[in-house]
């Protein structure tokens, strides 16, 4: 009896790799929720076929067939109707406007700061301070557009150079031009996230945190529970805005 169980498992890898291309390359590189959901249920029945003996393994792949078959649709349908494939897909979401952090949306979408941390740093972004705009994509991907990448936005040239002393090291370092544009020196360890204080970014950068209670009224909170996102860079403290869209 197992080697029918082997060969089902068999039968089951060859479908779904077929059932795969059938379904379009978007499939396997780019889920949306809808995708997700289908891929999941197609994977829960072909556990139970290869599992059960009732009802025949034959009504499983039926299912499989059916439930490709209705994907395959509805993508045609989405492709014609944008309130269709608004309602299964979802739409895209702007989290950060003009550097500022839309709040609102990120309740809406149950997306917290250190979601948005993460994401940015996987994408060689230092600190919130660097984007100009950050739009949550409908399959949960973040697409990041930084102030450098505006003519506008960028960095002005100096012919002198300035120095700063890095909190890391506790040395004094010059911020010299590089490739026409200032250097600038951010870390990315933020020092308050969602109103709490990081102790251990403190003790990395060798900052203190009377210090930062200090920087945090002189910017006109009361404490740190008044902000949300607040960053080390260029020798000085950057508390992030909001905004409410």
């Amino acid at each position: 009896m197992d080697w029918m169980i082997l060969l089902k498992i068999v039968i089951v890898y060859f479908l779904i790799l077929f059932l795969m291309k059938f379904m379009g390359k978007r499939e396997i590189g780019q889920l949306s929720l809808f995708d997700f959901v289908i891929i999941l249920v197609i994977a829960d029945i072909a556990a139970i076929g290869v599992e059960n003996t009732e009802p025949p393994f034959y009504v499983h792949l039926i299912g499989i067939f059916l439930l490709c078959l209705i994907q395959k649709i509805l993508a045609k349908a989405m492709l014609r109707f944008a309130g269709l494939r608004t309602f299964f897909d979802g739409n895209d979401s702007p989290i950060i406007i003009e550097g500022k952090v839309n709040i609102k949306e990120m309740r809406r979408q149950s997306y917290n700061f250190d979601d948005l941390i993460t994401q940015l740093r996987l994408k060689n972004i230092r600190s919130l301070s660097e984007v100009r705009f950050a739009i949550l994509e409908a399959n949960g991907e973040i697409s990041v557009f930084k102030k450098s990448e505006f003519p506008s936005e960028a960095p002005s040239k100096s012919n002198s150079a300035s120095k700063t002393i890095s909190p890391v090291t506790n040395t004094r370092t010059s911020q010299l031009k590089e490739q026409g544009q200032d250097k600038q020196e951010i870390f990315p360890f933020p020092l308050v996230v969602s109103g709490k204080i990081n102790k251990r970014n403190l003790k990395i950068l060798n900052l203190t945190e009377d210090w930062l209670l200090k920087e945090i009224r002189k910017a006109g909170y009361q404490s740190e529970k008044d902000i949300y996102y607040a960053n080390y860079e260029n020798g000085k403290l950057f508390i992030v805005e909001t905004c409410d869209i």
